[in-house]
């Protein structure tokens, strides 16, 4: 007597087409948080507030090009700093912003962190040196390496740290006054 076999071909394919079906619902999910309009901005799996926020232009933007839809942020702590800099920029306190800009390679590093960018690049005035802002909610190990390395391999390159102490200060102090502020 043959005995039958667990699992046929015709089982083994519906269970691929299931999975399948699966994978692609969810990678379908993951990109529409990315390109949501700022209106309707939902949390990705992280539950960070990524989007295009229509009330935001950064004075330059990679490619030279503004979207119609406004500036792409990663979280709304980069977005409330944009609103931020926009505000302090039509008071004529700082020159200009840019949003992305630059990427630093640390060009000897073998494996770990081996390049940086900085969240905003902001100009006082025209003549002053340029000097670049990373917004931190969560300081973490890989954060952490980045700013230091950043130190060590560009040490003439200015970088302040936007953390939650800073961001508060700003909110309390500015959150109310500034036009879109998300809470």
């Amino acid at each position: 007597m043959v005995s039958k076999p667990r699992w046929t071909a015709k089982d083994l394919r519906k269970i691929n087409k299931k999975q399948s079906k699966v994978g692609r619902k969810l990678s379908r999910t993951r990109r529409k948080v990315a390109t949501v309009p700022s209106e309707t901005i939902v949390p990705n799996a992280r539950g960070v507030y990524a989007g295009r926020r229509k009330d935001i232009q950064a004075g330059n933007t990679k490619g030279g090009k503004r979207h119609p839809d406004g500036l792409y942020l990663r979280s709304r702590w980069e977005a409330n700093y944009a609103r931020y800099l926009m505000w302090l920029e039509s008071r004529g306190e700082i020159q200009k912003w840019e949003y992305e800009p630059d990427t630093f390679w640390f060009e000897s590093i073998k494996r770990g962190v081996r390049s940086y960018l900085p969240d905003f690049k902001i100009w006082k005035t025209v003549d002053d040196e340029p000097y670049y802002v990373e917004v931190k909610g969560r300081m973490d190990s890989k954060s952490a390496t980045k700013l230091k390395r950043m130190a060590k391999y560009h040490p003439d390159v200015s970088v302040e740290l936007c953390d939650a102490n800073v961001y508060y200060t700003i909110k309390e102090t500015f959150g109310k006054i500034i036009p879109n502020w998300e809470s």
